[in-house]
C-alpha cells in the first residue's frame, strides 16, 4: 500500500486527478469537501507526508531536499492518468519541487501548478527564523504570524508532545529552504492569495511567473492566509474550471 497517497472517494473513471499537498503541520483535513466540490471527473489524491494522521508515528521531514525523492517515488505509481498538483503555503513550495524533480527524471509531470498562499520559490524567506524557538515562544510565534492552532493544542501537554514535532519539522521546512535556479517549468501556474494574508505580500506571488514558460495567472481573494476555508471561497471550483474547460478565459497579470 502507497501510504503517501490517500484517495478519500476514489474515482476510476476520472479523468484526471488533483494531487493536494497541504500547509505546515496540515493533513487531508485540510481539504474536507473538495472531491464534490471538484466534481466527478477529477479525483483527489492527498499527499500525506509522515508524521501525521495514518503515519503520526513515523519521523517527519524537516528537509525538503530529503523529502522530495522519496516523495516524487510514490508519486511517480500514481501517474497512470493526467494530473495537476494543488499546494497551499509549505505544500506550494514542495509542489513546485517535486514537479522540478520529475522534471529531472523525464517523467511525465503535472499539466498544471496551482499554489496558494505561496511566495514564488526564488524569493528569499523574509520574516525572523522560529523553527528554534522553545515550545512556548514557538506556538505563540506560529499563533500571531498565522493564527489557526487550536486552543486545546496550546494548552494539552500531551497534544503538544504529540503534534508540535511535526509542526515543527515543517516550519524548519519552510524556513531553511534554498532556491536553486533552473529553466521555468512548460506547464501553466495559477497563484492564489489572500489580501489580508500577513505572512505573504501580493508582490511575492506575481514573481511566479518567472517560473513558468505556460500560462499564468494570479487570483486575489478575501480573506487571510487560511482564505480558503472561508465559506465563500471558490477555490476548488476555480481549479476544476481551469482544468477542465479549455475554452475558459484566463486573465493574465
Amino acid at each position: 500500500m502507497n501510504s503517501w497517497i490517500v484517495y478519500s472517494q476514489p474515482r476510476p473513471s476520472a479523468r484526471l486527478r488533483l494531487f493536494s499537498f497541504s500547509h505546515a503541520g496540515g493533513g487531508s483535513g485540510a481539504f474536507r469537501g473538495w472531491p464534490d466540490r471538484l466534481g466527478d471527473e477529477i479525483e483527489l489524491g492527498y499527499v500525506q507526508l509522515p508524521g501525521r494522521e495514518s503515519r503520526l508515528r513515523e519521523k517527519p521531514f524537516a528537509s525538503i531536499p530529503q523529502l522530495i525523492p522519496q516523495l516524487v517515488d510514490a508519486i511517480a505509481t500514481h501517474s497512470d492518468r493526467a494530473f495537476a498538483f494543488y499546494g497551499h503555503s509549505l505544500g506550494g513550495k514542495i509542489a513546485f519541487e517535486a514537479t522540478r524533480e520529475l522534471r529531472r527524471r523525464g517523467a511525465r509531470g503535472p499539466s498544471h501548478l496551482f499554489v496558494a498562499a505561496c511566495p514564488a520559490p526564488q524569493v528569499p524567506w523574509p520574516h525572523p527564523l522560529m523553527h528554534g524557538l522553545d515550545t512556548p515562544h514557538f506556538l505563540d510565534e506560529m499563533q500571531r504570524r498565522y493564527g489557526g492552532i487550536p486552543q486545546q493544542v496550546i494548552e494539552d501537554e500531551e497534544l503538544r508532545a504529540l503534534l508540535v514535532p511535526t509542526l515543527r519539522a515543517d516550519v524548519t521546512m519552510i524556513e531553511t529552504y534554498s532556491y536553486t535556479p533552473e529553466a521555468p517549468l512548460d506547464c501553466g501556474v495559477t497563484v492564489f492569495g489572500g489580501r489580508t494574508d500577513r505572512m505573504v505580500e501580493e508582490s511575492s506571488l506575481a514573481l511566479w511567473r518567472a517560473q513558468t514558460h505556460g500560462g499564468f495567472r494570479l487570483q486575489m481573494a478575501s480573506g487571510d492566509h487560511f482564505f480558503p476555508q472561508l465559506a465563500q471561497a471558490r477555490l476548488p471550483e476555480s481549479i476544476a474550471a481551469e482544468l477542465l474547460d479549455a475554452a475558459i478565459v484566463h486573465t493574465y497579470v
